[in-house]
């Protein structure tokens, strides 16, 4: 469309003689620009047409080769929110880094498979892997829309089609093969296939995950979910991640940019556009949560226990001081932020954040001093673990 109305500009600058012979006999235009559009618009469904079928070819090979999950219930949670993102993708456009700007429409197909792997990757024409493993380690439906938009992006911004244009020495019958690859960070994919110019193909997956992850949070905000969702994600990976990182040195062979680094990407675009990260609300990792059983309440942050709650049926008080721990975490403090006061006061940059009582140190066996200090204590353990997942993405 910018062609035909840069055209346009070039006419409105310099019109035509009065008795052009192109005219019509009325003084009309001929409809050439118009034939042009329809040829285009016509090619770009050949090429839709294209990613359909090289995206059936691939799913029939990969259905053959990856046996589906057993599990119902991680079939039905993916489909669901897949289907509600898959809708939203077909109907809305969307800003674009890289990869086909135009507004594509497929037929999505969500499919999870039995691996214990925290893997996912999307073909051509809306097929989508996700492995068992993803699902279980997703801590939210926000976490799990923000991997599934990212996929969906991969499909609807044609990135496929884009590497065979810009490396025309791809053969068609190799992308199946590398498909896997590409999408899912295996370097053993290209390995087998003998692929040349690793390097060029993996810049240009680098360029596709950023696209897909900028058009994934615009993806997951349209369709109602937490943007936050897809950062905690990340930066859960960037731990697991880590260790195999620093194990070795995928160098050339890398396909993905590390968790780190599109975690970055992601917490400047929800600051720029103003929009408030808490972490609480798309991950148990950093959630102060009350966890019952047949004896006691535990105030817990994660998987470290803050303190033991008295049973006197006070739900009130007790959702008060969950939702004070959630939002100083959402803040991120520093440790030294977190004091403690006199009668069972607990500071929180300054500011009060919590009293504790007689009551309460009764609950935990100790006096009301030794519960602040050891409250105190387990706070601050949380915020390094909650910054150690934080900066060790950043670092």
């Amino acid at each position: 469309m910018l062609s035909l109305l840069c055209a346009a500009a070039i006419l409105t600058a310099n019109p035509a003689p009065a008795h052009n012979c192109a005219d019509h006999q009325d003084g009309t235009k001929p409809k050439v620009a118009q034939t042009k559009a329809e040829k285009e618009a016509a090619r770009f469904q050949e090429d839709l047409l294209k990613d359909k079928k090289q995206g059936k070819e691939a799913a029939d090979y990969y259905d053959r080769e990856l046996p589906p999950s057993k599990d119902a219930a991680s079939i039905t949670r993916v489909e669901q929110i897949g289907e509600r993102l898959a809708a939203i993708a077909n109907s809305t456009p969307f800003d674009t880094l890289w990869g086909e700007k135009r507004e594509t429409e497929f037929e999505y197909r969500f499919k999870v498979v039995e691996s214990p792997d925290v893997n996912a990757f999307s073909l051509p024409g809306g097929y989508i892997y996700v492995y068992q493993g993803l699902v279980n380690f997703c801590q939210s439906d926000d976490e799990l829309a923000g991997v599934l938009a990212h996929e969906v992006m991969h499909a609807a911004q044609r990135h496929i089609a884009w590497m065979q244009k810009e490396q025309q020495k791809l053969a068609p019958i190799q992308i199946p093969l590398i498909l896997a690859s590409i999408f899912a960070g295996s370097g053993e994919g290209l390995l087998a296939t003998q692929l040349t110019g690793t390097a060029l193909t993996n810049g240009w997956s680098q360029k596709a995950e950023f696209s897909a992850d900028y058009g994934g949070i615009q993806l997951m905000t349209a369709a109602g979910y937490n943007p936050t969702g897809m950062l905690t994600f990340m930066e859960r990976l960037q731990i697991k991640d880590g260790i195999a990182e620093r194990a070795i040195d995928l160098g050339i062979f890398r396909t993905h940019p590390p968790s780190k680094e599109r975690a970055n990407r992601i917490e400047a675009y929800m600051q720029k556009n103003l929009m408030k990260i808490q972490r609480s609300l798309v991950s148990t990792s950093f959630r102060a949560r009350l966890v019952e059983d047949e004896t006691s309440t535990a105030l817990m942050y994660g998987r470290r226990k803050l303190m033991v709650l008295p049973k006197s049926g006070n739900n009130e008080r007790a959702l008060k001081l969950t939702k004070s721990v959630n939002d100083f975490m959402d803040s991120v403090p520093e440790m030294y932020e977190v004091q403690p006061g006199e009668e069972g006061i607990i500071y929180g940059k300054n500011r009060l954040l919590l009293t504790l009582t007689e009551e309460d140190a009764k609950a935990n066996g100790c006096t009301l001093e030794e519960l602040q200090n050891k409250f105190t204590k387990s706070l601050r353990a949380s915020i390094f673990s909650l910054a150690y997942h934080i900066w060790e993405s950043r670092g």
